[in-house]
């Protein structure tokens, strides 16, 4: 009998939420396990004791960017198959988990459980200031399409999820309109709304916060 995909999981976790992402995009049915719920079996699947870790075809894997290539390799359309556009939207990926994701850290870090008397503005200051330097690399990389990838894939996967926890936790607008409708379409597709925390969820009737 051959095992169901599982994934152990931290809802918030931005390597998490893109790995669900992709699942759902390729329509790979798995159990959702909270990694501390299941915490023996997690521990031992897990050298570095992260998060996510992912049980499919008879592998064990516990990094996100090797099961984003096992999931583009087995089921197709999260990389663009030429060459030449590959390689930019690993450019952009790596860009967005770097240059974006290091302020949408800083951020999160800051508030996520904690009161604001206990926030560091300076560091929160700091966060936001990197958050707006990065966004003309993006806005340039997207240019006039939907989509960082044709049809939805792992580069939007990646941003995404970093988009929509600086939403859920105060991140200013981007101030680009192109990055803004695309985060708006990501944030009406299926990939997102079904596999994003509760948290970013009740936040998307508000918009971005000033």
């Amino acid at each position: 009998m051959t095992l169901p995909a599982i994934l152990y999981d931290k809802a918030e976790c931005p390597f998490c939420w893109r790995v669900r992402m992709a699942l759902h995009r390729c329509q790979v049915v798995y159990e959702k396990r909270d990694f501390e719920a299941h915490e023996l079996e997690w521990t031992r699947l897990t050298p570095g004791g992260t998060v996510p870790v992912l049980r499919l075809h008879g592998l064990v894997m516990h990094d996100s960017s090797v099961m984003l290539e096992y999931l583009n390799d087995a089921f197709g359309a999260l990389w663009p198959l030429s060459p030449e556009k590959r390689a930019q939207a690993r450019t952009s990926a790596i860009y967005a988990d770097t240059s974006v994701g290091r302020p949408v850290r800083d951020l999160v870090f800051q508030r996520r459980d904690r009161k604001p008397a206990e926030w560091d503005e300076a560091v929160i200051a700091n966060a936001m200031q990197q958050w707006h330097e990065a966004m003309p690399y993006l806005d340039n990389a997207l240019g006039d399409r939907d989509f960082f990838i044709e049809g939805v894939g792992i580069t939007d996967f990646i941003l995404a999820s970093r988009f929509g926890l600086a939403l859920a936790y105060g991140m200013p607008s981007p101030r680009s309109p192109r990055l803004g409708e695309w985060f708006e379409r990501m944030a009406g597709r299926p990939e997102f709304t079904d596999t994003a925390p509760e948290m970013v969820i009740q936040k998307l009737d508000r918009g971005w916060l000033s």
